[in-house]
């Protein structure tokens, strides 16, 4: 089951209409990411100044129907997925963006989990106190769902590979080791800092040594 990272921005509190919506695979080989066409014309102080300025429009501004649509042909392809986010709203602005205007919407190929146990949340904090050029575009659906993703990789992953992908001893190991690092030298998506992932490194190699 592929693990997804949703994050969604909305137009104030009260309302709570949808502005965007992004997801990222675990991998980071999957990306999705739409903001609607009209924005909502009722937004917060802070989200007139802080979040539309960040907002691309474009290819990703979308009427609601159409982000429906779009969101279904990303997700259907992709089987059962499991979809982490650090808020109970952001499943609820998917889920709208799902159902769209059909009665019934076709059956959703995803479970939600929401995702702040343990250190999490205060791993996403170094990850932008380390990646300075995201903390400028933080509140960017994007950028929050890749900083998720960057902190649950730290958080529930060793540092000896991709659990559950390879092993040292597996057949065929150096060349998925080859590709894996080809991959991620091309991908344009924001890496995780390399002092971030030293820093908790470090942190785990205490923990043993005190155990």
């Amino acid at each position: 089951m592929i693990r997804l990272f949703l994050d969604s921005e909305w137009a104030n509190d009260a309302l709570r209409e949808l502005v965007s919506l992004a997801l990222i695979s675990e991998n980071g080989e999957h990306v999705f990411y739409a903001e609607r066409d009209p924005l909502p014309g009722t937004p917060s102080s802070f989200v007139s100044k802080t979040v539309y300025p960040l907002l691309q429009r474009g290819p990703a501004a979308m009427e609601d129907q159409l982000m429906t649509e779009a969101l279904r042909t990303f997700l259907q392809p992709l089987g059962q997925s499991e979809i982490f986010a650090d808020a109970p709203l952001d499943f609820s602005m998917l889920n709208r963006v799902w159902m769209g205007s059909d009665r019934p919407p076709p059956p959703a190929p995803f479970r939600t989990r929401l995702a702040r146990e343990g250190n999490l949340m205060q791993s996403v904090e170094r990850y932008f106190k380390r990646n300075p050029e995201e903390l400028a575009r933080r509140h960017h659906a994007l950028v929050d769902a890749t900083a998720l993703r960057a902190a649950w990789i730290v958080e529930n992953y060793s540092f000896d590979g991709d659990v559950g992908n390879a092993t040292s001893i597996d057949p065929g190991y150096e060349e998925w080791f080859i590709a894996k690092v080809g991959a991620a030298k091309e991908a344009s998506l924001p890496s995780i800092p390399h002092e971030f992932a030293m820093e908790e490194l470090r942190k785990r190699l205490k923990k043993m040594e005190d155990t």
